[in-house]
């Protein structure tokens, strides 16, 4: 599981849109569950966001740090009722070679949402690197 949260400095109104893009921070999860104390939320450290412009409209991609995923999918964005952040419109997820990004563009990507995601793979688990191998890869 992923939490891939955003947040802005200076948003306002309700969807909390800032006129700066949102600075985004991921973190690795084991169960997904809100409040499970086996669940060992870590954050990654360092950027693993960066910007392109497609079609004339700037994106911020996140690496989601998913290699060889067959699939990766959103369980949940917080707020639920975000009126600026649509699925296929403003986010949405995109598979480069044997990774996965997450991309966000116009309000979405200046505003303060959390996306809860997974990653789904046909290998079994103990084949999955561990955190420090992953995490090598993300700040190089």
């Amino acid at each position: 599981f992923r939490d891939l949260v955003c947040e802005t400095k200076d948003s306002t109104g309700s969807d909390k849109i800032s006129k700066n893009p949102a600075e985004c921070k991921l973190f690795l999860r084991e169960t997904g569950k809100d409040d499970d104390p086996n669940d060992n939320r870590r954050e990654v450290p360092g950027k693993g966001c960066f910007d392109e412009v497609v079609n004339g409209t700037v994106r911020t991609y996140c690496d989601l740090l998913c290699p060889n995923a067959d699939t990766v999918y959103v369980i949940k964005r917080d707020p639920q009722n975000h009126r600026s952040c649509f699925e296929f419109l403003t986010y949405k997820r995109e598979k480069r070679q044997d990774e996965w990004y997450f991309w966000r563009q116009e309000k979405c990507r200046n505003a303060t949402i959390t996306f809860k995601l997974r990653c789904e793979f046909l290998f079994p688990r103990k084949e999955f690197p561990d955190d420090t191998e992953i995490f090598k890869k993300f700040s190089a």
